[in-house]
């Protein structure tokens, strides 16, 4: 990855990406070549069927036909199928996710409204808070091919796909894992437990609702992998005055930062103070901390290895 992985958002960069499709006894075809200009919504992989799956994998995919998910430019086309993308784009790396790539049109849904807005299929929904076991089970049955939201509780993700995660995030064989899960794809920005989504992440969210992205669940601790989203900058932005941030993650005096573990997780605000002398914290944790200004104007101490730089 050429940006920070565990949730961060980076609004401009440019990054190649190999669209493909995997774990399924199938024949992948490019429909494309290098230094093609393709579209998000333009067929760039054609499947077709190989010998009869075994009893013990799943079925033949329903769509044999693999749109791009990006906007930009052919690179290559890879020995197994898949065609290399680059594209100028702002991408949300999640903490923790499971499924396949996955490419839909954004969507903002609501949770908390009386009722709840139908799920459209097809979609990559967009939540801006905790889900859980019922709602993963809609979406499922709706046919949407992607989730992004901030939490949720380990007992639910780990009944809904069936499997226990522990193995799921060290397994070797990456691509016969994801296959055997079911759909929708999920990606987590924060991870386990019922955190909220950051503010920075749902505003980036809000912006391109709408747009055509791509997403991967794939996490594995193993090979050091991490979900992503990823959406194709619209052209005219991706021309005008384009200007990727210099991605930085050192820790210093006035660093925007993120909470990324113990109580205070999801807390973001500007580094503002270096203790020199190591802290002693309710948890019996002894070591280096800095004082963070949150957004309300508050301060909050907390250990510096618990904080990790955003944009």
């Amino acid at each position: 990855m050429a940006y920070p992985p565990g949730g961060s958002v980076v609004t401009q960069i440019e990054v190649q990406r190999e669209r493909r499709f995997a774990g399924y006894n199938t024949r992948s075809v490019p429909l494309v070549y290098p230094g093609q200009e393709v579209l998000p919504d333009q067929p760039v992989i054609r499947l077709e069927p190989g010998k009869p799956a075994s009893q013990d994998q799943p079925g033949e995919p329903d769509v044999p036909i693999i749109p791009a998910g990006l906007r930009g430019q052919v690179v290559e086309t890879t020995s197994r199928g898949g065609v290399v993308i680059k594209t100028r784009a702002a991408v949300l790396a999640g903490n923790i996710g499971a499924g396949q790539q996955a490419a839909g049109v954004l969507t903002l849904w609501q949770t908390a409204r009386a009722q709840p807005a139908p799920v459209p299929p097809g979609a990559i929904l967009a939540i801006a808070g905790p889900v859980d076991f019922a709602l993963l089970r809609q979406a499922a049955a709706s046919g949407v091919v992607g989730i992004v939201a901030s939490s949720i509780e380990t007992r639910d993700l780990e009944g809904f796909l069936g499997v226990d995660m522990f193995d799921l995030l060290n397994s070797i064989d990456i691509d016969m894992a994801q296959a055997r899960l079911p759909s929708p794809t999920l990606l987590f920005t924060e991870g386990f437990g019922a955190l909220p989504m950051p503010e920075s992440t749902f505003q980036l969210l809000s912006r391109y609702q709408g747009s055509i992205a791509l997403i991967s669940g794939v996490t594995s601790t193993r090979y050091t992998i991490y979900p992503e989203l990823i959406i194709s900058l619209p052209i005219e932005e991706a021309q005008r005055n384009w200007q990727p941030p210099a991605l930085d993650a050192g820790l210093r005096l006035g660093a925007h930062v993120r909470v990324c573990a113990g109580m205070h997780a999801g807390v973001t605000g500007y580094i503002e103070h270096f203790f020199v002398y190591q802290q002693n914290f309710l948890s019996g944790v002894l070591g280096r901390a800095a004082r963070l200004r949150l957004a309300d104007d508050s301060r909050l101490i907390v250990p510096i290895m618990n904080i990790e730089r955003i944009p």
